[in-house]
């Protein structure tokens, strides 16, 4: 559906969500089939589901909770095969259970899976210069919920120094001609993140299904549905 819906891509959330290796997998075969890229949120960064999620032919790799740089190099190093990585290498669906030739693959995976770090601790918007700077993240990512907390101001959005947080990881993704990405909770958040510098945006499958769902009852008002379940009982 959201294909249908012309979504650039899908994260499949394995650190909050509750997906198994077969569910990862089954759905990154429903978007293969309608060609809409998938990324897999892991448990941690590092993690140790990286490697089947990628075997799987997921897209990429979205890791949240880096701590620091070397959290996020040792996450890079799980997604990329040698030389740039440590990822083990067998014949699995990712290249059609080895019948493609392996040292094309390699080279071709190492250019296309998608990495990103996600920045929502102190020590990682701390280290967020030295993150931008690791071969293979493609994307600075913000959690405002947990750098919210991180920052000793849980849900405040507005407040400066969350604010301050934001510009910052834009600015070091453009100078490290990364992209910088965040989750949204509302459409209306878009336009001054799009001018702050920001190009890769979520959302959650709960927030689209709540938005929907409150258009839909708003438009019958309470005492009208209220006056016709009377009648109807």
């Amino acid at each position: 559906m959201l294909a249908l819906a012309r979504f650039d891509f899908i994260v499949l959330d394995a650190e909050h969500g509750f997906f198994s290796v077969e569910s990862i997998e089954s759905m990154v075969r429903a978007c293969d089939s309608v060609r809409l890229p998938s990324i897999v949120r892991v448990p941690s960064c590092p993690a140790a589901e990286t490697g089947r999620s990628l075997d799987a032919g997921a897209t990429g790799v979205l890791f949240p909770r880096a701590e620091n740089v070397e959290s996020a190099r040792t996450a890079v190093e799980t997604a990329k095969y040698s030389p740039v990585g440590k990822r083990g290498l067998a014949g699995v669906r990712a290249n059609r259970y080895g019948t493609l030739p392996l040292d094309e693959f390699v080279v071709s995976a190492n250019a296309s899976t998608m990495v990103v770090v996600q920045i929502e601790t102190a020590g990682a918007l701390n280290d967020v210069d030295s993150i931008a700077q690791v071969e293979g993240c493609d994307v600075l990512y913000v959690g405002p919920n947990d750098l919210t907390s991180a920052l000793g101001i849980p849900g405040k959005y507005t407040d400066s120094r969350y604010r301050q947080g934001l510009r910052r990881v834009a600015e070091v993704a453009r100078q490290a001609g990364k992209a910088a990405g965040i989750m949204l909770a509302r459409t209306d958040q878009i336009p001054s993140l799009q001018d702050m510098g920001y190009s890769f945006f979520t959302m959650s499958d709960r927030g689209l299904l709540l938005d929907s769902a409150r258009l839909w009852r708003a438009a019958l008002p309470e005492e009208h549905r209220s006056g016709k379940l009377r009648a109807e009982s």
